[in-house]
């Protein structure tokens, strides 16, 4: 089990968890996407490769692999931004090469490639010749750890057949291959077989949070027919195991009269060692239905232009693979929009389809009074979203508690959510303590935290009347350097959503509790620019007992373009033709004014969490940077920066008032 060490006294926590919103899939274009087909898309653990199959210009011929790197890598915040794919010359040939699966080691680095292609003995590369039976067949091949270069192909006897087998998917760990065939014995046209190995060389030390490899190099066993639990009379295609190998997804015409696919997963049952019934991906609505944005798994089954009637009826969902941390899926489809084919999309998980496994908490609560330390009594309240859904104690032990395993409390809680503890003993003053167990954690973990609390004491307080308890902030006019008597102060951070309003006491704003994580101060004053000022939580302590100004711009200090808005609608990232002439006379002005330089600021409602936000709000401010920047705007003279909800200009209950704060707006840089 995965220990987590952490020694605290007090530990910073962000936005609760809340429930994902149903975003728009995002479409990528060229050079990723072409006219020609783009499918299957597989991404690596890290998210910094897509390796697909097309048959664009340029490769060897036929269908091909490609590679393509994530320029934005290593940057989850922001949208991929693809590389021009590159050709897997080293497999690839003038026939068919495709519909694959990629064994990650626990370095995250391709360990073997099982791929589909034909039967092949005229190529002129001895290397590339192809033995097999007739059809298509699954092949596989092993990266050399010392040169790097994948090793001959080799057709896999043991599991492949003289029909059409295709499509592999091996699980995470090594162990099973499920994968497409027409061969007898199954339901009818296209079914998902299954076959397993056993391990036949030893196994490296299992690195907690990799892809743990327990089957290498073993023979695979006869496949069986996965039966009618995952099959029907109709086709199953496009396998992919979900990373912890528990869930398995897969595309389905069944039942539909236009024969066209849609995705589905199963989940796999330890208990019983089967796969259960397969759920349709948007669960529960029925895609035979018109369908709409609210779907649990909105947009998989859903048109591109967000039209009412049924994918299901429309086009095709083949080939799909989930990102390791659980956030995000990438697919391929034929729906209408696309840039030619199938294209290769994008979307976020939906919270619903997030794994959850039990993970222990346990650990010391400290007395801090003494040098050397005793177990404390304590209560700690686990708090879920706002709810506290544990109580637990921690005993008074003593002895020697130097011994990392030495502990007082344990419990066990789920994953999949944000939780916060709270910590408290009679004389003593409490603390917080923040699980994040979002994204992936994996099965068997657990965390190991001491909390030390410390007691209260009586504290002198040699001068009462001028000392500053906590942290001071005064507004001033940048220009002047003058007090702004009628200023506003509002505090948000990530538990503060709302924001909070700061009290005026003799033209100061004080916090007389200072944050534990990070915070942002927005400042509105009659006749001013309103700013928000972003802090850090590692610049806290020094601002303790100090006075931080905050400027502001008088609004006769800069040109009125400064003061122009581009409105979003929900989750869109897309500027209109109205937009457009906005930014248009303002490049033209800065253009003109070469010393001008603007921060382009993204802004969001508070719907969904902090990460998503800034995300979307910085996919926002990127648009109109790129917008200016055709319009010959310096990149040098622009600087970009995501909000998310933290600077409403409008109440966020009501849809009016959301639809003001999604929005980039505009800020002068001396």
């Amino acid at each position: 089990m995965k220990k987590l060490l952490i020694s605290l006294i007090i530990l910073a926590f962000p936005l609760l968890a809340q429930p994902l919103p149903k975003v728009k899939d995002v479409r990528f274009y060229q050079p990723l996407n072409t006219q020609n087909v783009e499918y299957s898309p597989i991404i690596s653990p890290t998210g910094r490769y897509l390796v697909f199959q097309s048959n664009r210009p340029g490769g060897e011929g036929g269908m091909d692999i490609w590679i393509s790197e994530n320029l934005s890598f290593p940057d989850r915040m922001k949208l991929p931004v693809w590389s021009p794919p590159k050709n897997f010359r080293e497999l690839n040939t003038s026939n068919f090469e495709g519909m694959f699966s990629i064994l990650f080691d626990e370095e995250e680095k391709p360990y073997e490639l099982y791929f589909t292609s034909v039967r092949d003995k005229t190529q002129a590369d001895p290397k590339k010749n192809r033995e097999g039976y007739d059809g298509l067949n699954i092949y596989y091949t092993k990266i050399n750890q010392r040169t790097g270069l994948w090793s001959l192909p080799v057709h896999l006897n043991e599991v492949n057949s003289h029909f059409e087998d295709k499509m592999p998917a091996v699980s995470p760990d090594g162990c099973s291959m499920v994968f497409s065939s027409n061969r007898p014995g199954g339901l009818g046209g296209f079914d998902l077989w299954i076959s397993k190995r056993e391990p036949t060389t030893e196994t490296k030390e299992i690195i907690p949070d990799k892809p743990k490899i327990k089957c290498r190099d073993g023979v695979w066993q006869k496949p069986i027919s996965m039966g009618t639990i995952i099959n029907t009379k109709d086709d199953e295609i496009s396998p992919h195991y979900h990373w912890d190998g528990l869930r398995l997804y897969f595309s389905s015409n069944r039942g539909d009269k236009n024969r066209k696919f849609s995705f589905y997963y199963s989940e796999y049952n330890e208990l019983q060692n089967n796969f259960e019934a397969p759920v349709l991906l948007g669960s529960p609505f029925n895609t035979k239905q018109q369908l709409s944005g609210e779907s649990t798994g909105f947009p998989f089954d859903t048109p591109a232009d967000y039209s009412t009637y049924s994918l299901w009826e429309e086009s095709d969902n083949e080939g799909i693979s989930v990102t390791f941390d659980d956030l995000w899926f990438y697919f391929s489809s034929n729906r209408p929009g696309g840039e030619g084919q199938f294209d290769i999309y994008r979307s976020m998980v939906p919270e619903d389809l997030r794994r959850s496994y039990e993970f222990i908490f346990r650990g010391l609560v400290l007395d801090g009074s003494e040098a050397i330390m005793i177990g404390l009594d304590s209560t700690l309240k686990i708090y879920d979203d706002t709810r506290p859904i544990q109580v637990i104690t921690s005993k008074r032990i003593g002895g020697d508690l130097s011994l990392t395993d030495a502990e007082n409390f344990r419990t066990t809680i789920k994953t999949g959510k944000l939780y916060r503890v709270e910590v408290s003993s009679p004389g003593f003053h409490p603390t917080e303590v923040l699980l994040d167990l979002r994204g992936n954690v994996g099965k068997d973990k657990e965390q190991y935290s001491q909390i030390i609390l410390q007691p209260i004491r009586p504290t002198k307080d040699e001068r009462p009347d001028k000392a500053i308890q906590g942290i001071r902030f005064i507004v001033k006019d940048r220009k002047t350097d003058l007090v702004i008597p009628n200023a506003t102060c509002y505090y948000f951070d990530d538990l503060t959503r709302k924001g909070k309003s700061l009290e005026s006491k003799d033209s100061h704003f004080d916090l007389d509790k200072s944050p534990t994580m990070d915070f942002e101060i927005l400042v509105r004053a009659k006749g001013f620019k309103e700013e928000t000022f972003l802090f850090s939580k590692d610049k806290i302590s020094g601002m303790e007992g100090k006075e931080t100004v905050l400027y502001l711009r008088n609004l006769n200090d800069f040109d009125n373009l400064y003061n122009a808005i581009i409105y979003f609608p929900f989750n869109e990232r897309t500027l209109s033709d109205e937009d457009k002439k906005k930014l248009d006379l303002f490049a033209d002005f800065l253009i003109q004014h070469k010393n001008e330089k603007v921060e382009i600021g993204g802004h969001t409602d508070n719907i969904g969490n902090k990460e998503y936000n800034i995300s979307l709000s910085e996919d926002r401010a990127l648009s109109v940077y790129q917008y200016m920047r055709l319009k010959g705007v310096p990149k040098e003279r622009m600087k970009v920066q995501a909000y998310h909800y933290s600077q409403p200009i409008a109440e966020n209950e009501t849809e009016e008032g959301r639809s003001r704060n999604r929005r980039v707006n505009f800020k002068k840089i001396d």
